[in-house]
């Protein structure tokens, strides 16, 4: 994934330009590049873990069409847990001071979660990976793969909750 920074500054148009013009307006339009891109990284991370919740309902069905009932249970359950994380990255706080706040987070902190949002990245592609296998699970191995998609959520669900904690270490 491309730095969205650079693509939020080359879609500005005149009048943002010219505003950055203005003393000590550029860095509060920089921090708000900085918010921006997060949140797009972050959304996108949430568009993706949307499609991956797609593919298990499909999972579902094809399962409820073979008769494997006795794993329906596990596999809602564990799309439960997908969608909490997914919703948790979602309302994810992202850093916001805003102009007049005693306590401004600064650029350097901005660029760490930015960097950190682009690392959970890895996490949801191992998601995606395992409810892969996940879907062309055999008899034998079927409870190894349920068992790999759970770890692979409860990781990010770890990540995701780290990220609140940096988050809340920002602002005293």
């Amino acid at each position: 994934m491309s730095d969205l920074r650079a693509r939020i500054v080359s879609d500005e148009g005149t009048f943002q330009r010219l505003a950055a013009s203005i003393p000590g307006f550029a860095g509060y339009r920089e921090m708000g590049i900085r918010r921006k891109a997060d949140e797009l990284v972050r959304m996108h991370l949430v568009g993706l873990l949307d499609d991956i919740l797609n593919r298990t309902k499909q999972i579902v069905s094809r399962w409820a069409d073979a008769g494997k009932l006795e794993v329906l249970d596990k596999l809602d359950r564990l799309a439960g847990k997908l969608r909490k994380v997914r919703d948790n990255l979602r309302y994810a706080d992202y850093g916001y001071t805003g102009w007049w706040d005693a306590v401004k987070i600064k650029e350097d902190e901005l660029d760490a979660m930015y960097a950190y949002d682009l690392k959970m990245r890895e996490e949801v592609v191992a998601i995606d990976a395992a409810v892969t296998d996940l879907a062309a699970a055999t008899e034998e191995d079927l409870a190894a793969k349920m068992a790999a998609v759970q770890e692979q959520v409860e990781r990010l669900q770890s990540a995701v909750d780290h990220r609140g904690e940096i988050t809340a270490s920002l602002v005293p």
